[in-house]
């Protein structure tokens, strides 16, 4: 039986369902990356994001064996490398952690070389001991993160003309590839100042775990925001990025129940998190996974 918010009604938009690909800790290896992926892309995925550290071992819950964290964008070159037609997506990238120009080269490249839809998910971050590691001052964060999301801008809308943002001067030619129109970028964080980005510059906004109401009031605030900067909301995607558990006696309807009330709000995108370091667990858990959503319509 499917959920009763779904019989009968045609869904406003195609519901797109993405996997968090395993970067941490023992399963920090290419045999388990290779497996993971590999396997929720047969059973029907064709989303992966990928998160961001740069020290894990500022965490003081993280035993030494989960230290290890691999870095994004190589991540996803790997993935990109062993999967045909799929997309990608960071979130987040913590995007003060790097210079601008710098990060969006390696942004640029990526998309180049795989032609894939690339969901550039960012933040300003918060973990303040990777701030102080690299020399980067924790309270500049959400300043760096707006010129990051102006560089973006610029570079895609007006390559050809000379401007500076901030610390950062262009001339009018010289960055190649090019940022491309499936290279986006999306917002994430739950705070009012997430939001505000994402009104002035986001395609998307992708927060983090929030309770149905706490995602009605932040979808209404984003809109007045997106009004306040002569922006269109319906432009904007709604995303969600939720930690799920779908354990062996977990309802069959256990996907739809979930997601179905989001969906009523406008959420179009959701970043499940499996949350098991089991690799045989990990890979049962896409199967539960997929038959749940097939059943409530959200997958083929």
């Amino acid at each position: 039986m499917r959920p009763q918010f779904f019989t009968g009604k045609t869904l406003p938009k195609k519901i797109r369902l993405g996997l968090q690909v395993p970067q941490a800790g023992p399963n920090a290896f290419a045999s388990f990356v290779k497996d993971f992926v590999h396997h929720a892309h047969s059973a029907g995925f064709t989303k992966f994001w990928v998160g961001d550290h740069i020290l894990m071992g500022g965490f003081a819950h993280r035993a030494k064996e989960h230290e290890t964290f691999l870095e994004p964008l190589v991540l996803l070159s790997y993935i990109a490398g062993k999967l045909d037609n799929i997309e990608l997506g960071t979130s987040i990238l913590v995007v003060p952690y790097r210079n601008a120009f710098s990060l969006l080269k390696s942004i640029t490249t990526l998309a180049h070389l795989t032609q894939h839809s690339f969901a550039v998910g960012i933040g300003a971050g918060w973990a303040e001991h990777e701030f102080d590691a690299l020399g980067v001052p924790f309270r500049s964060r959400g300043q760096l993160t707006d010129e990051f999301c102006e560089l973006f801008t610029k570079l895609r809308d007006a390559p050809d003309e000379a401007w500076s943002v901030g610390q950062y001067e262009y001339g009018g030619s010289g960055f190649e590839p090019r940022l491309n129109t499936r290279t986006n970028i999306w917002v994430g964080g739950n705070s009012k100042a997430a939001r505000r980005r994402t009104a002035r510059w986001g395609d998307a906004w992708q927060p983090t775990g929030l309770t149905v109401n706490a995602m009605r009031e932040g979808i209404t605030e984003l809109g007045q925001l997106c009004m306040e900067a002569e922006r269109d909301p319906a432009q904007i995607e709604i995303g969600l990025r939720l930690r799920i558990r779908p354990t062996p006696d977990a309802s069959p309807q256990y996907i739809g129940d979930l997601l179905g009330p989001y969906i009523d709000l406008g959420v179009t995108d959701f970043l499940l998190e499996i949350n098991t370091r089991e690799r045989q667990r990990a890979l049962d858990s896409i199967d539960r996974v997929v038959a749940s959503a097939q059943m409530a319509n959200l997958m083929a």
